[in-house]
């Protein structure tokens, strides 16, 4: 029996603090070891140019900072038909991209299942490779809940 080849793509910029929650996260999971299926990747800052990744994939989980009137590191799990690409609100100039990479996945045949986690960060206002308290101590329970994500994700 076949698995399902999954990919979880962390993006952001790591220079702009929670900005760069995504990488922080994809480092956090090189640490644990995954069946062969599984691909995790730094997306850094791209958008269009990702798309590579996703060809052959089953299941994509993209983990992104997110801008919300939330408290910071509050977790949103959503699709991308509910994030609704015309209300889509990019919290830098990266996410722009993240909206076009979205839109050309309905292009690819098949299509990737996509699951994004959107975690609150608050404003940036200098550049720091930190992540603040309030999105650091999320870490360990996002890490958690996208194991568990592919785990349900494997047949």
């Amino acid at each position: 029996m076949a698995h399902n080849r999954i990919l979880v793509l962390g993006i952001g910029n790591l220079l702009l603090s929670d900005e760069g929650l995504g990488i922080h996260v994809i480092r956090e999971l090189q640490k644990e070891s995954f069946p062969q299926n599984i691909s995790l990747v730094d997306g850094g800052t791209g958008g269009f140019e990702l798309i590579r990744f996703f060809r052959g994939i089953d299941k994509v989980i993209i983990i992104d900072a997110l801008k919300s009137d939330e408290k910071p590191g509050s977790v949103f799990r959503f699709t991308p038909e509910e994030l609704g690409l015309s209300e889509f609100r990019p919290y830098s100039a990266h996410q722009g991209g993240l909206a076009e990479l979205l839109n050309e996945i309905k292009n690819l045949n098949p299509m990737p299942e996509i699951i994004i986690y959107g975690i609150a960060v608050g404003e940036i206002v200098q550049y720091s490779m930190k992540l603040s308290q309030d999105v650091e101590k999320i870490i360990p329970a996002l890490i958690s809940t996208i194991s568990k994500e592919i785990e349900n994700g494997i047949k």
